[in-house]
């Protein structure tokens, strides 16, 4: 076959994610739920991360899921379902800055909405390379503050952005990767230190809580109450909240952010 007429493709983009429970759940071949990984005579046993449904462990064994052997099988994916909630560990960093930037007492970030949708349009943009258009989309947004206070930001930022994006649609050109992630990063870097550092909710004006992380594995929370004593005198007492606790406000928290 001639070079010009072998098939081809040219890379138009690349993103990466994580899979939500119920994708996992599908691709899984098995559930794992046995702590034990051999038996006494060193058989992979069933239900457990050795299990051959899952892929042979070596020359000897035949995959239980598609039959072949160890140099021919891709491996298959199993799951372990967890008791309780918990969050991913590659996002505690994250996860400690939104909690840390969030009213536990109404479950509402503590920034302005219209900064929200700002920066949800910006990264909007940006995954098409529309530099530009995402720097300008704050003077945009000052002048739509300007002309109508009373009107539907998020609305008019959908807008605008969704012209922008039919207007670019056939064009092929936008500003480097790198220079777009380091565009990205600034972005959220700048969001978590300008607009999550209230000390007041906007919402509902309750103090802000202490936030604090432990070895990446643990978070907790600190609760200024107001004790009024029987002589009348006001005392501040600290309260600590549960980890179960958090993680159902922070639920709640991406629920009614969206």
């Amino acid at each position: 076959m001639a070079a010009r007429e072998a098939p081809w493709r040219r890379l138009a983009g690349l993103s990466f994610g994580m899979y939500a429970a119920e994708e996992i759940r599908k691709l899984s071949m098995k559930s794992i739920t046995n702590p034990v990984f051999l038996d006494n005579a060193g058989t992979p046993s069933p239900n457990g991360l050795y299990d051959l449904s899952l892929g042979p462990l070596d020359n000897k064994e035949v995959c239980a899921t598609c039959m072949q052997d160890f140099n021919s099988c891709p491996g298959h994916l199993g799951h372990i379902e967890l008791p309780l909630t918990v969050y991913n560990p590659l996002f505690f960093d994250k996860l400690f800055l939104l909690i840390r930037g969030s009213c536990l007492n109404c479950c509402h970030l503590t920034c302005p909405r219209a900064v929200i949708h700002l920066l949800f349009n910006q990264l909007k943009l940006l995954e098409v390379g529309l530099l530009q258009a995402a720097h300008d989309l704050e003077a945009v947004l000052s002048r739509f503050l300007e002309e109508n206070r009373d009107g539907d930001i998020e609305e008019a930022l959908r807008l605008h952005v969704e012209e922008v994006l039919h207007n670019n649609q056939f064009r092929d050109q936008g500003a480097p990767v790198k220079t777009v992630c380091e565009y990205r990063s600034k972005l959220i870097s700048q969001f978590w230190k300008s607009q999550m550092s209230s000390k007041k909710c906007p919402n509902c004006k309750a103090g802000r809580s202490l936030v604090r992380k432990e070895h990446n594995s643990k978070l907790t929370v600190t609760n200024s109450t107001i004790v009024i004593q029987k002589s009348g005198k006001k005392t501040i007492v600290e309260e600590a909240a549960s980890m179960y606790v958090l993680l159902i406000c922070y639920k709640n928290l991406i629920e009614t952010s969206h």
